[in-house]
């Protein structure tokens, strides 16, 4: 077995069976579905509290048109404002004040409140009168059964999108669901190169700073132990995916059959037939690796540079902003797909991971993709040998941080 082989086992067996490993691969999918649930139904819930609005109508018009809900009780001021709040017990949360007819002027209504109101109040407000005075309008032009005619004459259009394949195949599609599958995977490529490219870094400056990889080097070269770092780590990572995917996939198939007879998820497992998941899976390894090796061998480098963590913040910052941009320009790009900015992006060798991956659910031309892959390529090669010179001089380097005229030397060793 060759010496990286010898690394990539080491590497990876070690990571592999840590307890760590075992359980955050388990409950991250349980943790995620959960939270994802429980902030679902804590936001329906409220505390029970009902909020008391005080309505001060100088027309006297407008007040019946409110009604209570869970959350609001409106009340009629009897008398002035600044009288009413007073002499009343009641504890106010929010004052609504009408000075005209809202026909003939709709700003002659102003809320006012100690503290910010919520949008659900403003909402319940605006709706409640908006359909009085629509009503209040269609009467004033004496039209008998106005609201009827218009009532039937109101026409909802469920338009379907179609996609078909060269060989004529149709299946149904949908826009949001492609925009839903492009983002995640984005999210997944943007956390997996942040974790595993982070965990790089740190294994490199725990060796270094115990001096184990002074040992290390005498018997492997400097750039067969960093690739052996690299893959066996990205291996890790693939293992982690691979293994969440069995569980959502089992997830997936005990809960249809409980969710069977629900609509929606009828219709969404339909739509999903129109999305080659597998392809979509085939192609994130791809640019999962390509992106990790690249960022991942810059943290290396980064690790192999400094002495201690608090040193790393110097050369991670333009790295992170790299990183962030490439991904909002993925979410940016699930919206426009075929806009210049996601061409552009999924060009560009160090955001390509990430946008590639929001625009794939919405089919991309098979040119676009080997340009991307290519390039990707190319500079996933230049940056594993600038990282690796970087790696060979730096690890073995202790003492102050180096400077970047300093890295530059090394890059012409």
């Amino acid at each position: 077995m060759s010496k990286i082989g010898i690394v990539i086992q080491r590497e990876y067996s070690t990571r592999v069976r840590k307890k760590s490993f075992i359980i955050l691969t388990i409950l991250t999918p349980i943790l995620l579905i959960g939270i994802s649930v429980g902030t679902g139904l804590l936001a329906t819930l409220s505390n029970g509290d009902v909020k008391n609005i005080v309505v001060a109508d100088d027309s006297n018009e407008y007040f019946p048109v409110f009604q209570d809900t869970e959350q609001y009780h409106f009340i009629k001021a009897k008398e002035g404002f600044e009288d009413f709040r007073k002499n009343s017990d009641e504890d106010i949360y929010a004052t609504l004040v009408i000075t005209g007819n809202l026909l003939e002027n709709p700003k002659g209504i102003v809320l006012y409140s100690q503290k910010q109101v919520v949008s659900s109040l403003v909402s319940v407000i605006t709706s409640q009168l908006n359909n009085y005075l629509s009503e209040k309008k269609l009467a004033s032009y004496d039209i008998p059964n106005l609201k009827e005619i218009l009532e039937e004459s109101k026409v909802s259009v469920d338009m379907q999108t179609i996609r078909w394949d060269e060989a004529g195949n149709e299946k149904e599609t949908s826009a949001e669901l492609a925009m839903a599958i492009g983002m995640i995977f984005s999210f997944l490529i943007y956390m997996f190169i942040l974790a595993y490219g982070s965990m790089v870094m740190q294994g490199v400056m725990e060796e270094k700073t115990n001096r184990i990889v002074e040992v290390m080097v005498s018997s492997v070269k400097p750039f067969d132990l960093l690739m052996g770092k690299l893959i066996a780590i990205g291996l890790v990572g693939l293992t982690q995916f691979g293994l969440w995917a069995l569980l959502c996939a089992g997830f997936g198939m005990s809960s249809s059959f409980f969710l069977s007879n629900f609509e929606m998820f009828n219709e969404i497992n339909g739509r999903l037939g129109a999305v080659n998941l597998f392809e979509l899976s085939a192609y994130f390894i791809l640019f999962f690796i390509g992106g990790y090796l690249i960022y991942a061998s810059l943290f290396a480098a980064i690790g192999a540079m400094v002495n201690s963590p608090e040193d790393t913040q110097q050369y991670m910052m333009p790295i992170t902003v790299l990183i962030i941009f490439a991904f909002v320009a993925g979410s940016t790009s699930s919206q426009n797909p075929d806009g210049p900015l996601a061409f552009w992006t999924s060009m560009f060798p160090f955001t390509s991971p990430f946008v590639m991956m929001a625009r794939l659910p919405y089919g991309i031309s098979w040119q676009e993709m080997i340009l991307s892959v290519i390039l990707l390529i190319i500079t996933v090669i230049l940056i594993v040998k600038l990282a690796a010179k970087i790696y060979r001089t730096g690890i073995l380097m202790y003492g102050k941080k180096p400077t970047y005229a300093e890295i530059i030397k090394w890059l012409r060793y």
